[in-house]
């Protein structure tokens, strides 16, 4: 589960089913599904159909899903490739997303805190001290804020630190990538509301959002519909399916099932500011890509960095909000932009997966400085 920064961030990036589930839209084929589209939407499905497969087939991925949103609504999703061997993988099957974790659990804590159940400033040790850092004063900065903009201090994962949590800085000080502060964040608000955390989300976010197919935990309804991850030497195996809830890591979800998510991230903002100026991070990392070199100067970002668990990477023609997950046989990223109200989820279950989710963004949102930015996550 090792991520860095930018896998972590593009990658920086249910609980509850229903025994109905949606209605799917009309299939045009058996691996397409779309609803009433515009020309333009329909010109992009058709340019993503063309493409995906020979990406696939380049870069030895076994599947692809995508969802696409256009003016706020699912426009189409297609799926291309195979879930496992031999078997067609279909809008309907559900991926390990990852890191996209993150941005469900973090939309939790801040509509919980806009409800008033707690501030984001708020210290945490009044609901929550892990109990490797009770010995350390320090874990009375940290905050909810402060976990949702990974400016814990803590490194991404314990068993990075001999799996004893240890603050690397001081919390507030420095931009440090964090698994292990949305864990904290997440025990934080199921003692502070005392309810687990999965009833949480599946009240404050998946039953508002229409969601039916994303789950935390293992359920009976994953059976038979799950992609099996394929690592770099081509070993196909099934990811994790926990027991206990890790709020930044293996969710499964479908790809509509996210995109439904993000639509109702932006018709339903949790401020009355401007999408404009909510959406700038405070911290603007862009030097971590850019003085690095891994994205020319000439099509450096505006700003890049983390608003309440979400990255956001603003250029000068779109302010692009997403999330990305990657772990050793699968790739996942999600991005819209909530001033036009377009976007797309896009799954695969291959170690080169983010090649193909490349290739898929330069036809969906060809905008210079986010094409550089996801073939440097590629790796070129």
């Amino acid at each position: 589960m090792g991520k860095n920064l930018f896998i972590g961030a593009a990658c920086m990036l249910s609980l509850f089913h229903s025994n109905l589930m949606a209605q799917p839209m009309a299939a045009n084929d058996e691996q397409s599904q779309k609803s009433s589209v515009s020309t333009d939407a329909e010109a992009l499905r058709i340019r993503v159909v063309q493409k995906v497969q020979s990406s696939l087939a380049e870069n030895d991925v076994p599947s692809a899903s995508i969802a696409y949103i256009e003016d706020g609504k699912l426009a189409w999703r297609y799926a291309a490739g195979e879930s496992e061997p031999g078997k067609k993988a279909t809008p309907d099957t559900l991926y390990n997303i990852a890191s996209m974790t993150k941005s469900i659990v973090a939309e939790t804590v801040v509509r919980l805190s806009e409800s008033g159940a707690f501030a984001m400033d708020d210290s945490m040790a009044s609901a929550w001290v892990d109990p490797d850092l009770k010995d350390d004063p320090r874990h009375k900065l940290l905050t909810p804020r402060i976990a949702l903009t990974h400016r814990t201090g803590l490194p991404n994962w314990r068993y990075l630190t001999d799996n004893v949590l240890k603050f690397q800085s001081d919390p507030g000080t420095e931009f440090g990538y964090s698994g292990e502060g949305l864990q904290y964040v997440a025990h934080f608000i199921e003692n502070k509301m005392g309810r687990p955390l999965e009833d949480l989300v599946a009240e404050t976010v998946f039953r508002p959002a229409g969601m039916n197919e994303t789950t935390f935990t293992d359920r009976p309804w994953l059976d038979g519909r799950i992609a099996m991850s394929q690592n770099k030497a081509g070993e196909h195996s099934f990811a994790s399916r926990r027991t206990a809830w890790n709020a930044a890591d293996d969710v499964w979800s479908s790809s509509g099932d996210y995109a439904r998510f993000m639509i109702w991230v932006m018709a339903n903002p949790v401020t009355t500011e401007r999408a404009a100026t909510y959406w700038i991070p405070r911290d603007n990392l862009k030097y971590q890509i850019c003085q690095e070199g891994r994205v020319s100067p000439l099509l450096c970002p505006k700003s890049l960095g983390f608003t309440a668990g979400w990255t956001v990477y603003d250029t000068p023609e779109n302010l692009i909000v997403m999330h990305g997950g990657g772990d050793e046989g699968e790739h996942t990223l999600g991005f819209f932009n909530p001033v036009t109200g377009n976007g797309a989820v896009i799954f695969t279950n291959g170690a080169n997966g983010q090649k193909v989710i490349r290739d898929i963004v330069e036809i969906l949102l060809p905008d210079p400085s986010f094409v550089a930015f996801t073939n440097m996550q590629s790796g070129g």
